[in-house]
């Protein structure tokens, strides 16, 4: 059985097909998912030409740079340029929020398009209202075999809190985690030193040799010892370390593809989180909050989830049995569905 062709644009350099990072398959969550999925191809915003557009049958476009005129620029030509029977999927990634400010380049690019795939599902009739191409909350495959099979039984958790994002993205995580009576982990970036980055990590952050100054910041403006900051890792290491924990924090304000939702899910692991994720309703009814403000439920929540066995069982089996539908299969199948594809 024949597949469709599909190419992946995105801003991460590199051109690859699936043959090439097979390895990734039980670990990749972010937009090159599609490429594994698909068994597809991949190539970045700089190199991506009308050839390669025009010998695929189904495009994906990472629509980061929709900002940059260069960028926009390039994806409205190459959407409005290609062949007739290419299908271009323009795929928002990020925090829909970003959307609601007056771009010149939203309508051509989504007008130019078979199909727009937003990530949140708030976000589908705002979206819906700019433009006649259809609009669908289709999302981003998921790796849920891979990730489950990292999963660890309650007992072999740490007694320990996980602040799911970067330390310095914000701080209600950590006012309810601080609250728990429980040693903290979380992650933060470390500067990349190239020779690319020199003037931007001098100018920006005063260093061009301490690769772990936000880590230091971190430190120095929570004052806490109960907080441990680990470095980012890869993805391997990053699934193999917070699967360990027994309790997750996720008070996202954003309106986005709820990843920690998913990863936590799979790893059967339970987590506070809000309901703007669109994740959280569906696979953690129980422990999903209105908004990112609402610390003293979410401190109760986080009480009960530690000192209640019957009901951390219930909510993370009951998200462990959803989360199925968030499968590379699922997914790619929910995809040719809008596009009319088989």
């Amino acid at each position: 059985m024949s597949h469709p062709r599909v190419l992946v644009i995105g801003d991460n350099r590199g051109r690859w097909s699936w043959k090439d990072e097979q390895h990734m398959i039980p670990y990749m969550n972010g937009i090159e998912a599609w490429v594994l999925a698909t068994e597809g191809n991949y190539c970045d915003h700089h190199q991506v030409t009308e050839h390669d557009v025009n010998t695929h049958d189904i495009v994906i476009c990472n629509t980061n740079g929709l900002s940059n005129p260069v960028y926009s620029g390039k994806y409205i030509s190459l959407a409005e340029r290609r062949k007739a029977n290419v299908k271009w999927v323009s795929l928002l990634e990020g925090d829909m929020r970003d959307f609601l400010k007056p771009l010149g380049t939203i309508r051509p690019l989504f007008n130019a398009s078979t199909l727009v795939n937003c990530i949140n599902i708030y976000a589908t009739q705002f979206l819906q209202s700019l433009t006649n191409t259809p609009v669908a909350y289709v999302g981003i495959p998921y790796p849920v075999r891979g990730i489950r099979s990292l999963a660890l039984t309650k007992s072999e958790r740490k007694q320990r809190v996980f602040v799911c994002p970067f330390m310095l993205n914000r701080w209600n995580d950590y006012s309810v985690a601080s609250a728990l009576g429980l040693p903290i982990v979380g992650y933060q970036k470390t500067l990349r030193r190239t020779l690319r980055t020199l003037f931007h990590n001098y100018f920006t952050y005063g260093t061009i040799t301490n690769k772990n100054v936000l880590i230091d910041r971190t430190y120095q403006l929570y004052k806490d010892d109960s907080i441990q900051i680990i470095p980012e890792r890869n993805l391997p290491a990053y699934f193999n370390e917070i699967r360990e924990n027994i309790l997750w924090i996720n008070l996202d304000e954003r309106y986005t593809w709820g990843r920690y939702v998913l990863d936590a899910a799979a790893l059967g692991i339970p987590i506070i989180t809000t309901k703007n994720t669109g994740h959280g309703p569906i696979l953690f009814p129980q422990t999903t909050l209105e908004t990112p403000f609402d610390i003293p439920q979410a401190i109760e929540l986080g009480n009960r989830l530690l000192n209640d066995e019957a009901f951390y069982e219930e909510v993370s089996s009951y998200a462990s049995s959803r989360i199925d539908m968030y499968s590379p299969e699922r997914i790619t199948e929910k995809l040719y569905t809008e596009l009319g594809v088989s």
